[in-house]
């Protein structure tokens, strides 16, 4: 029963990475026809439409291919629009099986996703915080939420718990250039910063990585950000960094 498990995992990433493999072949080709006439796109819609529907036909795929995975039509889209959601069988299938080929745990892929540093050990929480919203504020960024998460847990507790607190800033006009591009994106503003005790007493910083220059490696025409929006997102993910620097060595 193991052997077969492990084939039919095998054949299910295998399915997977052939579908991936296709819409990178669909990526490199709409982009080298990014230049050409609408009647030579329109065409190659069309056949990349026609390959997408024979992998469906054929039953290669161990989920449904939804209408937002194929191709999108070479056309400019209404900014600030709201895009068809995935379907919920199609995220869980997509996800088990991105899940049976990744050889991290959890905890690997959650340290994969964070920028996190260490504060200095004479630094007190408070000065940690203080420092931060000190070079917030040289950074332009506006603090907009301060949550004491570990004051809400010994409140309801009446127990003692490593302190933790999540502190939020925001450039409001660059937030709404990236709503435009996709308000979907809400679901990560503002940009958070989580400040907390380990199990040794040591203080750490730690939030999502905002590092944009994979973005050079894009190839969906849908995903070409105008260069003013990259701009902001590397000076934002600059600041967030500058923030957590303050905050870990007490200077700003």
């Amino acid at each position: 029963m193991k052997n077969n498990l492990l084939r039919s995992r095998r054949i299910t990433t295998f399915s997977f990475l052939t579908f991936l493999t296709l819409q990178l072949v669909a990526g490199f080709s709409a982009v080298a026809q990014e230049s050409a006439e609408n009647t030579t796109r329109e065409t190659n819609n069309a056949s990349i439409q026609e390959a997408l529907d024979q992998l469906r036909r054929s039953n290669a795929l161990p989920f449904p291919v939804p209408m937002m995975m194929q191709p999108p039509p070479y056309k400019e889209w209404v900014p600030n629009t709201v895009i068809e959601e995935f379907p919920a069988e199609t995220r869980v299938a997509m996800l088990q099986n991105m899940a049976a080929a990744n050889p991290w745990s959890l905890r690997q892929v959650f340290n994969f996703m964070t920028l996190k540093m260490k504060a200095n050990e004479d630094l007190s929480f408070d000065d940690v915080i203080e420092a931060m919203d000190s070079q917030a504020v040289e950074q332009n960024l506006k603090r907009s939420g301060h949550n004491m998460v570990s004051k809400e847990v010994e409140a309801k507790t009446g127990k003692p718990t490593p302190r933790f607190e999540i502190l939020q800033y925001c450039d409001a006009l660059v937030a709404r250039m990236v709503l435009d591009y996709s308000p979907e994106f809400s679901i990560f503003l503002p940009c958070r910063i989580s400040v907390l005790e380990d199990a040794s007493g040591d203080i750490w910083l730690m939030t999502l990585d905002w590092d944009v220059s994979w973005l050079s490696f894009v190839w969906h025409p849908d995903s070409q950000l105008d260069e003013e929006l990259k701009d902001n997102g590397r000076r934002i993910r600059n600041a967030m960094v500058s923030i957590m620097e303050a905050g870990a060595s007490g200077d700003w």
